[in-house]
């Protein structure tokens, strides 16, 4: 008897338990991924689970542009299957040709840029939510003489969502390690202008420091997590914060805020500065796994309130305050409040 197929949770299981980082966690999941639903090009990107923005970004192979198009595409008015559309959905998952009864050029990113500039037919997207929280996502594209997308290959993507997603955290955040705090910055503030191409009219020396820790320039364009705030600002008309990871390990936030100008005007200025440990702290919490009640009482643990003041606070007994406090304990590989403070500290 011949032996049993794997799965490709299994496979993903084991493909991402042997990825270090970021990178090469995406490279993992592309090679993991084909071998289940074939694809002629591919993206992973890490987004931030309080905005659902790219926060870093990841190609199998150089499509010869930067990403200025895409970030006004996928965060500009709304489209067929976005991203932030696809996160509602249960499971997170969709494909172009089916959501559009075989019409994708009702999508206008398909029919302005996936087909037009690299030929490709078909999209399947999906994100990869933990706890509702949208940590990651993938676009997988295909080409002329390639069949679209069956609903059997999306339904095999949408199945390993949390899976992706906690490892995803696990990189983002090492389990029982601290969340990387505030590094020293540049001298003085980063700050950079963007106009209405996208171009970058103005620019301080630490914001030149800051792009390229945030991934550098791609193709003269600036890397897709600041494009992503830029684009989302100008849809939004006022301002957008992001939390990304650099390359340099430490945490940055991204704020871009329309500047005003000529009615015409479409400039937005962005900062960057380390991202506070109060913000650390919530997303590490997230990251590993904590329930929203849970949360509640570590982030008041954090802010060095007591047993009574907790269960004050929340409106819970004592008692259920410290069967919160061992099952946090436990997901933090803590064992005292000193020990999970030292290692979540709030600014």
């Amino acid at each position: 008897m011949a032996p049993p197929q794997r799965s490709l949770a299994d496979r993903l299981g084991v493909a991402m338990g042997a990825a270090p980082d970021l990178p090469a966690l995406a490279q993992a999941v592309y090679r993991t991924v084909a071998r289940h639903v074939p694809f002629d090009f591919a993206c992973f990107a890490a987004t931030d689970p309080a905005t659902g923005l790219v926060t870093w970004a990841s190609k199998t192979r150089d499509l010869g542009v930067g990403d200025e198009e895409w970030a006004a595409l996928e965060y500009g008015p709304p489209d067929v299957n976005s991203f932030a559309e696809i996160a509602t959905r249960r499971p997170p998952v969709g494909v172009l040709s089916l959501d559009t009864d075989g019409r994708p050029e009702l999508c206008r990113r398909h029919r302005e840029f996936l087909a037009p500039r690299f030929g490709f037919t078909d999209e399947l997207r999906v994100v990869f939510l933990g706890r509702g929280a949208p940590w990651a996502a993938m676009a997988l594209s295909r080409g002329r003489d390639e069949p679209p997308f069956a609903r059997a290959e999306a339904e095999a993507l949408g199945a390993v969502g949390e899976l992706v997603a906690e490892a995803v955290q696990r990189r983002l955040f090492a389990l029982g390690g601290p969340p990387d705090g505030p590094g020293a910055d540049a001298a003085g503030p980063a700050v950079l202008i963007v106009d209405g191409g996208n171009r970058v009219t103005h620019v301080t020396p630490a914001a030149r420091a800051a792009i390229d820790e945030l991934g550098g320039w791609d193709h003269g364009a600036l890397p897709a997590n600041l494009l992503a705030v830029v684009a989302a600002t100008r849809t939004g008309g006022e301002h957008t914060e992001t939390q990304a990871q650099a390359g340099s390990g430490r945490w940055l936030s991204l704020r871009a805020a329309a500047l005003a100008g000529p009615p015409d005007s479409s400039d937005v200025v962005v900062t960057v500065e380390p991202t506070s440990r109060a913000a650390l702290s919530r997303l590490a919490l997230a990251a590993h796994g904590l329930t929203a009640r849970e949360e509640d009482v570590a982030l008041l643990v954090l802010q060095g309130a007591s047993t009574q003041a907790i269960a004050s606070t929340l409106h819970l007994s004592p008692h259920t305050v410290q069967d919160h406090l061992k099952v946090v304990f436990t997901k933090l590989g803590v064992s005292s409040r000193r020990e999970m403070t030292a290692r979540l500290v709030l600014a």
